[in-house]
This record gives C-alpha cells, sequence and structure tokens, in this order.
C-alpha cells in the first residue's frame, strides 16, 4: 500500500518535468542586433509565381522602380553623372548642370539624396570642351516632393517603425535608401536570420562582414569584383567616400550607399542597378565597368564602388 508522501510523488513528478519542457519549446534566438518593430503592413508585392529569393528581389525593385517613375541616372567612366527620363508630372522641376557649370553643388553630408558631389571637369578633356547637360535634383525637388513620392517612401520607413512627414523625407537626416533595401529584402521574404532590416547601410554591410546572421542571405566582398544580378553593390559617401577598407566601415555610423543589382551586360561593359533616394527618386543606375566587366573604387570617381554584398540565396 502506497504511503500519502509516494502517492505525492508519482503525481507531481512528471509535471515537474513537462514545464521546463514547454518553456523551452517556446524559446526564440534574439536576433544578431535588434530590429525595430515594423508598423502594420498587409501590402503583397506581387512576384512571378515560383520565382526564388533572389528574383523576387530583383522583381520587387523594378516593380518600386517603375512606380516611381522610371527614372535613370547614367555612370560613365569620364564622371559624368546625368539623369534622364522618368519622374512625375507634378514634381518640381531639377537643375540643368554642365560639366564646367560653375554653381558650387552641395556635397553628400549636406543633401538629403545619396549621391556624389559633381566633379570638377578637368579642362584638358574633349568632355570638358563639349559640355554635357546632366540633369540634377537639388533637395526638396525630384519625385521624393511630391504627394505620390512621399506616400511611397513612406512604405519603406515603416519597415522599421518610424512614419516621417513628408517634409522631413526631403531632408538629409531621412534619407530613405537603407529603408528601401530593407523593405525590398522583407518584401522577398527574408527573415532575421538570413538578413536584418536597418535605417543605414552600414548596418547590414557590418552584418555581412562579421558573420553575424546563422544563414546570411549576404557575404562581403571587396572590390574589384565582377557584380552579378541580386548582388548589392556598395560604397561609402560623404566624408569616407574614399573609405578603401572594410574593416572601417562603422555600423549605423558610416554614411554608404548600396544598390541591388537587376542586370549585368558584358558586352557594353555595364551593370543596372537600382537604389533608394537617388537624384531623390527609386532609380536605375546604369554604370560603366572597367574591362573586366568588374565594379571598382577606381573607374570613375564618382561611385567608388567599395565592396560587393554577394547574394548567396537561389
Amino acid at each position: 500500500m502506497l504511503r500519502p508522501f509516494q502517492r505525492v510523488l508519482r503525481i507531481t513528478l512528471p509535471i515537474l518535468f513537462v514545464v521546463p519542457v514547454v518553456w523551452i519549446a517556446g524559446c526564440t534566438t534574439p536576433p544578431a542586433r535588434p530590429q525595430a518593430e515594423p508598423l502594420p503592413d498587409n501590402e503583397v508585392v506581387q512576384t512571378t509565381p515560383g520565382a526564388t529569393p533572389r528574383q523576387k528581389m530583383i522583381e520587387i525593385a523594378l516593380t518600386e522602380w517603375d512606380r516611381w517613375g522610371r527614372q535613370v541616372v547614367r555612370v560613365g567612366r569620364d564622371d559624368t553623372y546625368c539623369v534622364t527620363g522618368g519622374g512625375f508630372p507634378d514634381q518640381p522641376q531639377g537643375r540643368w548642370l554642365t560639366q564646367d557649370d560653375p554653381t558650387p553643388v552641395p556635397s553628400d553630408e549636406e543633401a538629403g539624396t545619396d549621391r556624389p558631389p559633381l566633379p570638377k571637369p578637368q579642362a584638358t578633356t574633349a568632355v570638358a570642351q563639349s559640355p554635357i547637360p546632366c540633369l540634377r535634383y537639388p533637395d526638396g525637388t525630384g519625385g521624393e516632393a511630391t504627394a505620390r513620392g512621399c506616400v511611397l517612401a513612406k512604405r519603406y520607413w515603416a519597415i522599421v517603425g518610424k512614419t516621417p512627414t513628408c517634409q522631413q523625407l526631403t531632408t538629409g537626416g531621412w534619407a530613405w535608401s537603407a529603408v528601401f533595401i530593407s523593405w525590398i529584402m522583407r518584401k522577398a521574404g527574408l527573415q532575421n536570420d538570413q538578413f536584418l532590416t536597418g535605417a543605414t547601410h552600414a548596418e547590414y554591410v557590418t552584418d555581412a562582414r562579421d558573420h553575424l546572421l546563422r544563414h546570411p542571405a549576404f557575404v562581403l566582398e571587396r572590390t574589384p569584383a565582377v557584380p552579378r544580378p541580386g548582388d548589392l553593390i556598395c560604397t561609402a559617401r560623404g566624408a569616407d567616400r574614399f573609405m578603401t577598407d572594410p574593416a572601417e566601415i562603422r555600423s549605423g555610423m558610416t554614411p554608404m550607399h548600396c544598390d541591388l543589382v537587376v542586370e549585368v551586360d558584358p558586352v557594353r561593359h555595364e551593370v543596372k542597378s537600382i537604389g533608394g533616394n537617388v537624384q531623390q527618386s527609386a532609380s536605375m543606375s546604369i554604370t560603366e565597368l572597367n574591362d573586366a566587366n568588374q565594379v571598382d573604387p577606381y573607374t570613375n570617381s564618382v561611385m567608388q564602388w567599395m565592396v560587393i554584398l554577394r547574394n548567396q540565396l537561389p
């Protein structure tokens, strides 16, 4: 016959073992760095059925480029950097500049756009002798200064839980190129162990550099390197634009810009990439590559691509 205390043991021991098991099963591994809570978002971006994550990124970027009016920026070996086409009917007009335009242009640190300063022409070159008109969009102009542009850009900031005003979106403190990339990655289905969102490019660049993620979608590779569709090409900006060592990048602090590569044309020696907050819009940049079809920091002094985040996904 069981004594009272024996009955208690038989009843309670299984319970003591069950409770820890349930608690452990409910644990989740926190992200490698804190993630802002995104705002509620029911938008589903349509992609081709059966598309791979890499294909989804590219399709989503192209869809956003189309929504912004298909603006194109051409970056040549001769340091030209010119906007062509695109835009909204009601957007404020940009400025037509030439390579010998004496009017000073704000640097990255003073502007709300992720674009380099206009290079000074070399008077000895044939290009400088024949001025090439280049349309540029200073702060307060371009697609982001329209009602439609404001609505589009606010969607990207929502991915990190922010709600800037339309006026703030045209200022440097709310440059939206990093949240544009973060938004694309989440809409393509990437999870926290593959890609972490951020309000600065330097955050996810250093994530890749420092191997912080369990299943990283991107790994860092120094340039010169041949870009591939789905890769991110990145450069430092402002006072750090001549930075060459990725070890110097500081998460959340180094000003950077990254584009998503959507096409590479080895015959024309060009790479097509899409980035946010480029000339106050989501723009496609068509950049001339070097003779080996690589992006590098040397071929032009306008976009000195320092690293590639190599896409590891199918």
